[in-house]
């Protein structure tokens, strides 16, 4: 329950590690819109009701959070699904020796359900063709050109608002050495965000369905906003260049594979796929098969 003085507390007896459960949410780990320690979070979000920060505190059983600006009830009544305290971690069962050791030594990893679609899909396609350095570098000019001051007193800064990004000309984004497909995605999927933000409230199918209709936006992007940010614990990622070789390596000792070996693996864990790559990248961290050639970074200036 939202308290007057915008607080609320949550008391629980589940496992939950904070900083690695919305550690996903993060844009490439210095996200001027989210901050995160051990035990604390600092996240400011564009909600229906208006801007809205929250600082949020996590102890063994208890989570207690504070929240400024008009989204504060919206925001509030969702810090269950946003800390991932209504993921159904406890239906996933397997008798896999190595899924069932990381299940127990990463328990507190959960899976975050925010309710905002736009906001995990705009940084995903900047990542779409081009190498991290470069996604990092495109985001981090898009957001110094038209992100806002959050409200609250903790200097966060409200990721963009996709009104004026579906407003930005394609010359904007490419100043901001954005690729123009990059661009143009971003454009069709904030002119309608209101659309696409009713993917949070569908089922998986139906979810996929609606952000893959959307052009640019194929496997690879919306399987990375419903495993990292929208609670789909069958999310599977295809088409990423590193992924099946995790995947592969550790549940079959493989080094290389196939997005169609990836699936043929996670197979037994249907319904919770996601969550078992979750608990592979948390135990393994994917550098281990990472041997492919780099993309060339571009020289913009």
């Amino acid at each position: 329950m939202v308290s007057p003085d915008g607080t609320r507390r949550i008391l629980h007896s589940k496992p939950l590690n904070l900083r690695a459960t919305l550690r996903p949410l993060q844009v490439w780990g210095r996200d001027p819109a989210l901050r995160l320690t051990p035990t604390e979070a600092a996240w400011a979000i564009r909600s229906p009701e208006g801007p809205v920060s929250l600082h949020i505190r996590a102890t063994p059983g208890l989570v207690d959070a504070g929240a400024w600006g008009p989204g504060t009830t919206w925001a509030l009544e969702r810090l269950d699904d946003l800390v991932g305290l209504t993921d159904d971690t406890e239906s996933f069962v397997t008798d896999h020796p190595l899924v069932r050791r990381l299940q127990r030594e990463h328990a507190g990893i959960r899976l975050p359900r925010i309710h905002q679609v736009v906001r995990m899909l705009v940084p995903i396609v900047l990542e779409q063709l081009v190498t991290g350095t470069e996604a990092v570098r495109a985001y981090k000019h898009l957001e110094r050109r038209v992100a806002e001051p959050a409200p609250g007193p903790m200097g966060l800064r409200l990721p963009p608002d996709p009104a004026r990004l579906a407003g930005l000309p394609l010359e904007v984004y490419i100043a901001c050495t954005a690729l123009g497909k990059q661009g143009r995605t971003i454009k069709r999927l904030c002119a309608r965000a209101d659309r696409m933000e009713e993917a949070a409230s569908m089922s998986f199918v139906a979810a996929a369905r609606r952000l893959q209709a959307l052009p640019g936006l194929g496997p690879w992007s919306a399987g990375s906003a419903m495993l990292r940010g929208l609670g789909f614990a069958d999310a599977i990622i295809l088409g990423d260049y590193h992924l099946p070789h995790v995947i592969a390596n550790a549940l079959a000792g493989e080094e290389r594979a196939t997005d169609a070996r990836m699936v043929e693996l996670l197979a037994p864990f249907k319904g919770h796929r996601g969550r078992v790559i979750r608990l592979i990248g948390a135990g393994f961290g994917g550098s281990r098969t990472r041997r492919g050639p780099r993309a060339p970074i571009r020289t913009w200036f």
